[in-house]
């Protein structure tokens, strides 16, 4: 177990710390419309899982289908809108607001968790959620309306869908890494579907001078990074693996200021603190109750 927890835990802080590198790849993309970018990283990352799968195939038990099954569809389904609702939440607002309201995802794991599949959740785990949702309240109150408020709306349902889609993937058996691939894929479907003008904008901006940022962005970053923390969901709690996104959070505000001088608001400092504190008080809640099952098994 002790073993499992640590594979888990490494594969979580890789993939956290990576991501912490997208909201300033989208940056530097200078795409303003998000859709075009929900419709190309799709294809990327869909285009890296089905590259591995096809040339690697003793990796096909890690990676699973790059396809729709009965088995896979709802964490896709979840991961397909995490996709389309975290690019529009970056594009519109602030990064540091968006990633703080983000960063409320395992706490929404653990409370979905009980509410759909009842997982055991104490009140202490409610009071440290309480504390994380007191941080994401001052975040959005920050917001003075129009797009601010509407950027930290797409930030929370990006935070529910993640949470949802670390749930589900927990549950899938077979391979689990390509999920957010599959997922982004079929956001971009249903973008072309419906706006079929994306469709036509895609060859151009692929031999623009920002392509080297949107294919570092959508085939690597974003395939290993998500990929990573989905698989990290299979030895830990998805409510903990749910906590490494917050690596996101600490690390993305600080890449975003050094590269465009973007400093965050007070208020959205005072709500990141609030909770990172309550993820760091979980993590002593947890290990405190591991070191006393250790020493009773003495």
């Amino acid at each position: 177990m002790k073993s499992s927890r640590l594979v888990g835990t490494s594969l979580g802080i890789a993939g956290g710390v990576l991501l912490s590198t997208d909201a300033l790849l989208i940056r530097l993309m200078r795409i303003e419309d998000a859709w075009a970018i929900v419709v190309m990283r799709g294809f990327l990352m869909w285009t890296t899982l089905l590259m591995f799968y096809c040339l690697l195939p003793r990796w096909r038990l890690l990676i699973g289908k790059p396809w729709p099954t009965r088995q896979n569809v709802w964490p896709t389904f979840f991961f397909a809108i995490a996709s389309t609702t975290f690019v529009n939440a970056i594009a519109q607002g602030e990064v540091a607001s968006v990633l703080v309201i983000i960063s409320s995802t395992p706490f929404l794991a653990a409370l979905l968790g009980r509410a759909f599949f009842s997982e055991p959740i104490d009140r202490a785990m409610l009071a440290v959620a309480a504390l994380a949702m007191t941080g994401v309240v001052l975040v959005i109150g920050d917001a003075p309306g129009g797009g601010a408020l509407t950027a930290n709306c797409f930030a929370f349902a990006t935070a529910v869908s993640m949470a949802l889609a670390f749930l589900l993937s927990s549950r899938v058996e077979g391979g689990t890494v390509g999920l957010p691939s599959l997922g982004a894929l079929v956001a971009s479907l249903l973008v072309i579907v419906s706006q079929h003008a994306f469709a036509s904008k895609i060859p151009d901006l692929l031999i623009s001078d920002r392509a080297v940022w949107i294919l570092f962005e959508g085939a690597l970053v974003m395939p290993l990074s998500l990929g990573l923390l989905t698989l990290c969901a299979r030895f830990i709690p998805p409510a903990n693996a749910g906590l490494f996104l917050l690596l996101e959070t600490a690390l993305a505000p600080f890449w975003i200021w050094i590269a465009f001088n973007e400093r965050p608001a007070l208020q959205v400092i005072a709500g990141g603190a609030a909770t990172v504190s309550a993820v760091l008080i979980h993590v002593v809640q947890v290990k405190q109750r591991s070191d006393l099952r250790v020493a009773g098994d003495r």
